[in-house]
């Protein structure tokens, strides 16, 4: 059974769940199908800060990804620059479709810490296809022993199934509260 826990929340706030999911055996992991044309698939073998940024604002503003809207580059640059962090982005037709990073952390735990498409991109089986090769890189890291991803009620509709059809199970549970943007107010006309 998964515990819910109910973070206080700011007056006007909203409530969004969250849910941390988990793989602790490679075995586990349920690939997805294979595409007649897979995107490339290129890892940043260098820090490149501009480019976590680009994925980060491109493939979150759909989704109210807000926490890192502010950094400057120095905290970018920091965020990259470690030997814990993997950039790995995908291709289609030479344009963007997606990404994804990973965290090594302490105890042999490897964090998805972001993942997802560039908007478009959805609807072709790209998600499950750069899910599967995020995992497998996830478990290539020297010393991985379980492997994490949280998601949350703001984003897509498929991001939690996808995660559940690759073999990740869910193991945790919050409900924060957020000051949500409100929708910008349409011109009169």
């Amino acid at each position: 059974m998964i515990a819910v826990t109910l973070l206080p929340g700011p007056e006007g706030g909203s409530p969004v769940t969250v849910w941390m999911l988990e793989m602790r055996d490679p075995a586990a992991l349920r690939p997805s199908r294979d595409l007649a044309r897979p995107p490339l698939l290129m890892h940043a073998m260098r820090p490149a800060p501009e480019l976590s940024r680009f994925f980060y604002t491109v493939v979150g503003g759909p989704w109210l990804w807000v926490d890192r809207l502010g950094w400057d580059d120095a905290r970018w640059r920091g965020w990259v620059d470690r030997p814990e962090h993997e950039l790995w982005t995908a291709w289609l037709d030479g344009v963007p479709a997606g990404y994804f990073e990973l965290e090594q952390q302490d105890g042999g735990d490897v964090e998805l810490a972001y993942f997802g498409l560039v908007p478009g991109m959805a609807g072709q089986g790209l998600g499950g296809w750069l899910l599967t090769e995020a995992l497998r890189r996830a478990w290539e890291r020297p010393g991985s022993t379980r492997v994490w991803v949280h998601t949350c009620s703001l984003d897509g509709p498929a991001a939690l199934p996808n995660y559940e059809a690759r073999g990740l199970v869910r193991c945790a549970e919050a409900i924060e509260w957020r000051a949500l943007p409100q929708p910008a107010a349409r011109p009169a006309g």
